[in-house]
């Protein structure tokens, strides 16, 4: 299958620079018979002038083609019109994409904060590391909180160096987890580098890079 793409893709390519060196040859031709025939010297160089704008003017349209073809994921075929169509296609696909994400943003900001019995659990990120450069000490799969307010599918707390400790969950996407993930964190007093949650198939990952007591880091 991947063959038979490459196969048309390599025609294609071939077709539409083949017609790229018909449009030069008649244009050059067509200079050299002004050039020839036309007894105004004058006339002659005017028109020499308007072909090799003419030309130019091709050459910086075929450039842009070919940068457009090269981020565009998908060209049906190789002609101009095609490509044209194909990159506006991918560009309303984009717009689509960024609004679909957008709305599912604000449907996961939008859930009011709620109070957690569920401090005791999220304290477990707060156990102390071994001194290892990037060594999991805890690794979770959390079946008996399904009925607690976040679902917890996994949890994976890791050492990175003597100073940072590496969270990482993995739970249900609801519409209002993303709130309660913060609230989690906040009411530890934790130390957060930095933070960022990814949202797949259904489910929430929060990675969070936190600071270590010097406590912790000695021990």
């Amino acid at each position: 299958m991947m063959q038979d793409f490459d196969d048309k893709n390599y025609w294609e390519t071939g077709m539409f620079l083949q017609t790229e060196e018909l449009e030069s040859y008649f244009v050059e031709h067509i200079s050299a018979y002004y050039d020839s025939s036309s007894p105004d010297g004058t006339q002659s160089s005017l028109a020499s002038k308007n072909i090799v704008s003419e030309r130019n003017r091709r050459k910086k349209l075929n450039d842009r083609l070919y940068k457009l073809r090269a981020v565009v994921p998908n060209i049906s075929r190789m002609d101009k019109a095609s490509i044209i169509k194909d990159a506006i296609q991918y560009i309303q696909a984009l717009h689509d994409e960024e609004r679909r994400i957008q709305a599912e943003i604000t449907e996961l900001e939008s859930g009011r904060p709620a109070n957690f019995e569920y401090e005791q659990e999220a304290s477990t990120f707060c156990s102390k590391p071994k001194r290892t450069r990037m060594e999991n000490y805890y690794d979770y799969t959390a079946p008996r909180l399904v009925s607690s307010p976040i679902e917890v599918l996994e949890l994976r707390v890791s050492n990175m160096g003597e100073k940072t400790i590496v969270v990482s969950l993995t739970c249900s996407k609801r519409t209002d987890t993303m709130v309660k993930l913060c609230e989690i964190f906040e009411s530890l007093k934790l130390k957060v580098i930095t933070a960022n949650i990814t949202a797949f198939s259904g489910r929430l990952l929060k990675t969070v890079f936190l600071e270590a007591d010097e406590e912790e880091g000695k021990n």
